[in-house]
């Protein structure tokens, strides 16, 4: 588990330009919660599956709501742009969806290259080469992560001038690959930039199944952070109030009349 742990971490901190890049992409959600709670909510930007037990799973307008919603059945695909803890549950905000989804105990997360990194965050390497091969096609393969069981697209006309590899991997057989952040509209890809252009690499790391989703990063509980602070408050305020009803007491004494002349 500590393993795991500083896996995620270190993985955290290599993505982190990626994280930043997507987060400064994603619109601002326009949900209630979201504007009171916005700043304990994490960037996610991750692809899961609805898995619920009564075939379905259903989109709240914020965490922890009984009031029913928009159903998503089993199956689908939904993206997550933002998590949040909720008294000790994690809930996903779906642009796509608008609104919130329970991910533990109802959705699984795909493979993707957050999955990638921490598999094989080990072999990353900082690249030094200067993208010969890319800049003589001038095109090049769009791949989620190296081995994946298909290309998304090709990216023709490329301008290698804002082309930047974050890290770069080789696999068994020596085929160079390199991490991008962010072009032309697409985040978070991968180019084979020993051979750009082939769209049928084999699939030697297909995508495993969707499992459970475990946050790679830490989250402050909404819920008891809200409840504290109530606490809080109401503690302050009857502090206050008794202060003051103490001092009161103290400071101010009843006048005395003595013959008629008031004893202060």
């Amino acid at each position: 588990m500590v393993k795991r742990i500083i896996t995620i971490l270190i993985v955290n901190f290599l993505l982190l330009p990626a994280l930043v890049v997507n987060a400064d992409l994603v619109t601002q959600p326009s949900n209630d919660f979201f504007d009171r709670y916005g700043n304990d909510c994490i960037y996610l930007g991750r692809s899961f599956i609805a898995n619920g037990a009564d075939g379905f799973v259903q989109v709240k307008n914020e965490p922890g709501s009984n009031r029913g919603g928009p159903e998503i059945e089993n199956g689908e695909v939904i993206y997550m742009d933002y998590s949040c803890l909720y008294k000790g549950e994690f809930w996903g905000f779906t642009q796509q969806h608008s609104g919130w989804v329970k991910i533990d105990g109802q959705l699984l997360v795909l493979y993707d290259y957050v999955a990638f990194g921490e598999d094989y965050l080990g072999d990353f390497y900082t690249y030094k080469g200067n993208y010969a091969e890319i800049k003589e096609t001038k095109a090049a393969v769009a791949w989620p992560w190296p081995g994946a069981d298909s290309h998304l697209w090709t990216i023709e006309d490329l301008d290698t001038t804002n082309f930047r590899v974050l890290h770069a991997y080789k696999d068994e057989q020596e085929r160079e690959w390199g991490f991008v952040t962010y072009l032309y509209g697409s985040p978070n890809i991968w180019f084979c930039l020993s051979d750009p252009l082939n769209k049928s690499i084999p699939a030697f790391n297909p995508a495993p199944e969707p499992m459970i989703w475990e946050s790679e990063t830490a989250h402050n509980d909404i819920g008891i952070t809200g409840n504290s602070t109530l606490m809080i408050i109401v503690i302050l305020v009857a502090v206050l109030v008794i202060g003051t009803i103490i001092l009161i007491k103290v400071i101010w004494k009843p006048s005395k009349i003595v013959g008629g002349i008031r004893n202060d």
